[in-house]
């Protein structure tokens, strides 16, 4: 009896642990957020397609620091070793991507990649980005994109802007759904 409720004294405590935090990892190793009171709500105004486009990847192609542009050489060399890419979808949903082959479907998996929100309210195209850091824990990064031309747009976030340029794929590469 004693050990049937050490037991389900376990199981409780591993279940509630795993309720409440506030992120867990998928099958690729990729934080998803469960809750958090931060966290902005899903956009729902059709303006925001004005600015960006759910059938294109959008390529990291600058970075500055308008803080400490001494840096600004560092960042776009180990950015055009590792390029990152956003694809952003219907919903509020923005997906980050590292190592992608625009000849193979499956490096586009959203599940593969970071998960960002989007949200246009009020004339504002907000993007959130989730992170865990030893300083702050679990955290929210806002940023501001805006439209510079008709194929690039930029994230302006504290003390960065960074640059992206879209980038055609392929219809068929169109067939995922996020999983946050």
């Amino acid at each position: 009896m004693l050990l049937k409720r050490i037991y389900q004294f376990f199981c409780f405590f591993a279940l509630s642990s795993t309720i409440l935090s506030c992120s867990h990892l998928n099958e690729f190793g990729q934080r998803r957020v469960n809750f958090n009171l931060e966290r902005i709500k899903p956009s729902k105004d059709n303006l925001a397609y004005e600015i960006i486009d759910t059938s294109v990847l959008y390529k990291k192609v600058d970075v500055k620091n308008t803080f400490d542009s001494s840096k600004n050489i560092e960042f776009n060399r180990l950015n055009n070793l590792n390029p990152s890419y956003l694809k952003f979808y219907d919903k509020g949903k923005v997906g980050k991507f590292n190592n992608v082959s625009l000849d193979k479907r499956e490096t586009l998996n959203p599940e593969k990649a970071e998960s960002y929100l989007y949200n246009f309210k009020n004339n504002k195209f907000t993007i959130q980005v989730y992170f865990k850091n030893a300083q702050c824990g679990e955290c929210f990064i806002k940023g501001k994109v805006e439209k510079i031309s008709k194929d690039t747009i930029q994230i302006v976030s504290g003390d960065y802007i960074e640059k992206y340029k879209a980038i055609e794929i392929p219809k068929a590469f169109l067939i995922y759904t996020p999983d946050w």
